[in-house]
């Protein structure tokens, strides 16, 4: 819907709504002096209107109205509204004729809406004080959620912002504060059907004081509220630098891998598919996004000790000897010590050094048990070992994918965490990790 079509809908409901409710207007049973005094409040009080932001406004004019209807219904209601609106179209300065029309059939709206509602809820007789309390607090609520939704709505098709959440920044801290001010119209009106002119004029200091206090309170909120919004700019800043630093930090650190992996063409690519698979599993599990994501990294710089293993052992077409294995087994703990000579790799420490443990306290370097093993670690285990069984080796030809699962999953509770084998046969039997690729983009 356009901005104009929106106004002319406006325009059209109010317009209804103003002539068949004053239609019912019964002037005769309307007492003159109140009449006065409930329209000059509404208009007094529209003349000195709270300002939130853009060039959006309230006013305690609709306590006026609020007694209005409750003492002689709702078409009277509409008339000291329409009082509100008259004054509105020129305060603070003269507003576009657009803008009169739809702030003019806004407001009638509400409060038509709002009398409608007390009305429906029975007219409780203003001698009821706490039913009449009541009435006016759901018939408030209306006028409030009408005014502003309407409101809200057209600054949305002014903006292309979401009226929703216009409505919820700007105006659903106010719902409180705007009820209990018009509790005020049932009490305004309570005061003249039990004292007359003089108990309903002696009700103009707590308007007074109403509408102070709503203005110190909107003038705080209001400061609050734009101290938060440069926050969340600050913050949205700061998230934006800590993702583009992350960024290079991780492409500086695929570019180590890489230069390590280049060493063995069998291996090229190995750390960066164990990493993605990683990243799935440890989503499976539900883990943080910040575990989940250091648990990327883990699987991604696992193997980085391999630097300080003879290349010959490495590369060795064969299967290793007892003295080759123990040097192989070191390289955990010498990416370990690496990494930990770097601040922002040093959390990865756990992860890389445990990535060998078993699950049964078997494995090395420290012989941990269960989950005495960092869940990074467990999980950077099972796809190290998946990724590495569909992968060439030069002792060995790559896995079947289904080999390779049927594999992980004998090792479950003796080699590998049970749930973290369930996640991962989970991952890949949904996607299929690794199977589309060659095993020698893999290794």
């Amino acid at each position: 819907m356009t901005l104009n079509a929106y106004i002319a809908a406006v325009a059209a409901a109010g317009s209804i709504v103003f002539a068949t409710q004053v239609a019912r207007l019964d002037a005769m049973r309307i007492d003159p002096l109140i009449a006065i005094l409930l329209l000059g409040l509404a208009a007094l009080a529209q003349r000195m209107p709270v300002y939130l932001f853009r060039s959006s406004a309230v006013s305690v004019s609709y306590v006026a109205t609020i007694a209005a209807y409750v003492l002689y219904g709702a078409p009277f209601g509409l008339l000291v509204n329409l009082s509100s609106a008259v004054v509105n179209s020129f305060t603070p300065r003269p507003k576009p004729f657009r803008k009169i029309v739809f702030n003019t059939a806004s407001l009638t709206l509400a409060a038509g809406l709002a009398g409608a509602t007390y009305e429906l809820l029975g007219e409780v007789p203003p001698t009821q004080i706490v039913a009449t309390i009541a009435a006016v607090a759901v018939s408030g609520l209306v006028y409030f959620f009408a005014s502003t939704a309407l409101t809200a709505g057209v600054i949305a098709l002014s903006t292309g912002g979401a009226a929703l959440q216009i409505w919820r920044e700007n105006y659903a801290w106010m719902t409180v504060n705007y009820v209990a001010t018009a509790i005020l119209g049932a009490m305004l009106a309570l005061a003249y059907r039990s004292l007359g002119i003089f108990g309903a004029g002696s009700f103009v200091l707590p308007l007074a004081v109403a509408w102070y206090s709503f203005k110190l309170y909107m003038s705080s909120s209001t400061e609050l509220r734009q101290r938060n919004r440069e926050l969340q700019r600050v913050n949205e800043t700061l998230r934006g630098a800590t993702s583009r630093l992350e960024e290079a930090y991780l492409s500086g650190v695929r570019a180590l891998v890489e230069a390590i992996e280049s060493k063995d063409e069998t291996r090229r690519g190995h750390a960066a598919a164990a990493a993605v698979l990683a990243a799935s599993i440890a989503r499976r599990l539900r883990l943080s996004p910040e575990e989940a994501l250091r648990t990327e990294i883990g699987a991604l710089v696992h193997d980085i000790g391999r630097v300080g293993v003879s290349e010959r052992i490495l590369l060795k077409p064969d299967w290793l000897t007892d003295e080759e294995r123990h040097e192989v087994q070191a390289h955990p703990t010498i990416g370990a010590n690496l990494l930990g000579r770097v601040p922002a790799l040093a959390e990865l420490v756990p992860i890389v050094v445990a990535h060998h443990e078993r699950f049964d306290g078997t494995g090395y370097p420290a012989g941990l048990r269960g989950e005495a093993i960092p869940i990074g670690a467990r999980i950077v285990a099972v796809a190290d070992a998946y990724q590495a069984m569909i992968s060439p080796r030069p002792y060995r030809p790559a896995f079947e994918p289904s080999r390779a699962r049927d594999e992980i999953a004998r090792g479950a509770g003796s080699q590998f965490d049970p749930a973290v084998v369930e996640a991962l046969l989970a991952v890949v039997g949904a996607a299929r990790v690794g199977e589309s690729a060659p095993a020698s983009a893999q290794a």
